[in-house]
């Protein structure tokens, strides 16, 4: 009988073993998908993965709250929880198990709110965001004050390279950034040059970062063949720097 392939908690998955190496050729859409990486790089499909890989870093790593570098297209600031107060208590108490299952309702935390409920577990405490997105906002002001938490807008990846964070952090990194289509599923994406032009600058924080989180948000990121190049040009990236 053969044996069955390892299991990570966070999802089923395309990658067989958390530290091989990544065959970027077969990266498919899945939205259960969350593997660990050599250098503690998480690489995830559906964004909403990333309040989990968070928090396991956290509890493995022994630490309270940490700052949080957000690169992507999208604010990814909604708070379901806004609007359902009565779920907020088990939020808070889940452990990671439980957080686990809650993400994988895709209801309360979901590809664009999972910010929000790491604030208000506490797990997050510090947010800089580089966004490209002109349509929304960043965390509403009142969820940020009532957490004691902190939020920055940086305007270019210039002033958010210039940052200088001296408390554990996470680096998290969406690949829709670097594609312009308005679109489901179409590009094209910036051409390599420009996408390296905005990764590379940003290196010293992917190096010193607690844990970095990476996804790959097929069909926001382009063509499917448009997000597997963009997976196999940085991906190797972050990792080496690592």
């Amino acid at each position: 009988m053969a044996e069955a392939p390892p299991k990570h908690p966070l999802g089923r998955g395309s990658i067989r073993s958390p530290f091989m190496p990544v065959n970027f050729a077969e990266l498919v859409e899945d939205k259960a998908m969350c593997t660990p990486l050599a250098g503690n790089v998480w690489l995830m499909d559906d964004h909403r993965w990333a309040i989990c890989a968070w928090e396991e870093h956290r509890l493995a790593a022994a630490l309270e709250r940490l700052a949080l570098v957000h690169v992507d297209y999208h604010w990814d600031s909604l708070d379901e929880y806004d609007s359902r107060p009565d779920d907020v208590p088990a939020l808070l108490a889940a452990d990671l198990p439980m957080l686990r299952n809650i993400v994988a309702a895709d209801e309360l935390i979901r590809y664009d709110s999972f910010i929000a409920p790491a604030v208000r577990r506490g797990l997050v405490d510090e947010i800089h965001f580089l966004c490209r997105q002109d349509d929304g906002e960043p965390l509403e002001p009142c969820l940020v004050a009532a957490a004691g938490a902190a939020q920055h807008i940086h305007e270019s990846v210039a002033k958010l390279a210039a940052v200088q964070l001296d408390c554990p952090y996470l680096f998290d990194l969406c690949l829709d950034y670097f594609c312009d289509a308005k679109m489901e599923g179409e590009g094209p994406v910036w051409p390599d040059a420009e996408v390296l032009a905005v990764v590379e600058p940003l290196r010293p924080l992917v190096e010193a970062a607690d844990a970095v989180t990476v996804s790959l948000s097929f069909r926001y990121s382009g063509t499917a063949d448009d997000t597997r190049h963009l997976a196999a040009l940085v991906l190797p990236r972050l990792q080496a720097w690592r």
